[in-house]
């Protein structure tokens, strides 16, 4: 399956299943770094794009509001994320997170994760805030 060009739910591949339990797939592309991410309740993350990486997070426990915009136009999306959905962030796509609960994701990543490599490909911008959150929710959730 090829990558998306935009923020997507992604579907995982139950690859096997018997007696001893299964095995379902979250990642089927190379990648640099795996981490697990856990986000306190009211916690805002991300609000950055990148330029050339790019992430999928898998939803151990918790759930996302998910807010993302291309960086070539103003139309901001939204997606409810759940326990057991992966989503998938591309290069140059500005995104916000807003965890409405306690929640712990598996994040695997295009790009190695050490500190120098991410802050050389992350720009920051502020998407969402405790300032404007409860209208953002209100408008796309």
């Amino acid at each position: 399956m090829a990558l998306p060009t935009k923020s997507a739910l992604i579907p995982n591949i139950q690859r096997d299943a018997d007696a001893r339990g299964g095995i379902l797939s979250i990642v089927d592309e190379p990648v640099k770094n795996v981490s697990i991410i856990s986000c306190t309740a009211g916690a805002i993350r991300s609000n950055h794009y990148h330029h050339t990486d790019w992430h999928l997070m898998y939803v151990l426990e918790g759930q996302i509001d998910y807010f993302f915009r291309d960086l070539k136009t103003s139309e901001l999306e939204y997606i409810r994320v759940k326990k057991g959905d992966n989503i998938f962030t591309p290069a140059k796509e500005l995104h916000a997170t807003y965890f409405p609960v306690p929640t712990v994701l598996i994040v695997s990543s295009k790009n190695p994760r050490d500190q120098a490599t991410y802050e050389r490909d992350t720009v920051r911008e502020v998407l969402i805030d405790a300032g404007n959150l409860k209208d953002m929710l209100a408008r796309y959730s």
